[in-house]
């Protein structure tokens, strides 16, 4: 097992843990309370997508978890696969610094420390996947 067959396994544990924080994520941030305010539509919506992106943050993890090497072994999948995940993870870096209003989280103490807690997280998985897809590409190991 290589070094980067061993980030994907932690890569995907960690995306498994990120799957099911969003159950207390929830609890604390009072997602259900702050749905009950929106129009029924809109309260459904926001409760089908929170569903659907942990179901899109288990799918992501379950091939690092158990077949790392659908990213390592040389293919036009991997590739897509790598590449849509590094660039997947790179946009949600951005989000985390030029779209989340900066003042949800600067000069609070907790607030800070997810952010930049999240924001070295989102960096690491984009790491992770783009040196996949340069293994991909033929330009690592």
């Amino acid at each position: 097992m290589n070094e980067l067959e061993i980030l994907l396994r932690v890569a995907g544990a960690g995306l498994l843990l990120l799957c099911f924080l969003h159950i207390p994520i929830g609890r604390s941030l009072k997602w259900k309370e702050d749905g009950k305010k929106l129009s029924p539509a809109n309260e459904q919506v926001f409760h089908v997508h929170t569903f659907f992106i942990c179901l899109v943050i288990l799918l992501m993890a379950l091939p690092c978890l158990f077949e790392p090497s659908v990213f390592l072994e040389k293919s036009r999948a991997g590739l897509w696969l790598a590449a849509s995940l590094s660039l997947f993870w790179c946009v949600r870096l951005f989000f985390q610094f030029f779209v989340y209003r900066s003042d949800l989280w600067k000069g609070k103490r907790l607030e800070t420390f997810v952010h930049w807690w999240f924001a070295l997280v989102w960096a690491a998985l984009a790491g992770v996947f783009g040196a996949a897809m340069f293994v991909q590409l033929g330009w690592l190991g």
